[in-house]
């Protein structure tokens, strides 16, 4: 496991929440996938695509709103998967929102490559080669 990786992914979570894109985190050529049944069902490039995909996660949501991590579910050399949350208020209701999703985030040289947000734990541990 890759103490850098984990640095590097809680430092990408910070910005997301500070409402920031970590240019220095990406790698050249970093992708973000959604499954249809996460959060979003689109793919992102880029510091570009970072900043979209921010602009999709939170625009249903009222300000204030938090994005986080609620469980490391598995860490290797080149890769950390992650339960999410992104909760708070909707935008136009006022009631409370949460969505919950599972991500997996790959590395090389100390930078995310590539994103993907899955729908299950089980779909994400897979991913890496790893079983529940």
């Amino acid at each position: 496991m890759s103490q850098r990786n984990l640095d590097v992914h809680s430092l990408a979570v910070a910005a997301v929440n500070a409402r920031k894109v970590p240019d220095e985190l990406l790698a050249p050529g970093f992708r973000m996938e959604n499954r249809a049944t996460a959060v979003t069902d689109h793919t992102y490039y880029g510091a570009a695509g970072w900043r979209e995909w921010m602009s999709d996660l939170f625009e249903v949501f009222a300000e204030g709103a938090r994005y986080g991590v609620e469980e490391l579910i598995a860490a290797g050399d080149d890769f950390v998967a992650a339960m999410f949350c992104l909760a708070g208020r909707g935008a136009r209701s006022g009631e409370p929102l949460e969505f919950r999703w599972a991500g997996v985030t790959w590395f090389r040289d100390g930078k995310a490559t590539l994103a993907i947000g899955y729908a299950s734990r089980r779909e994400a541990l897979e991913a890496v080669g790893l079983h529940e």
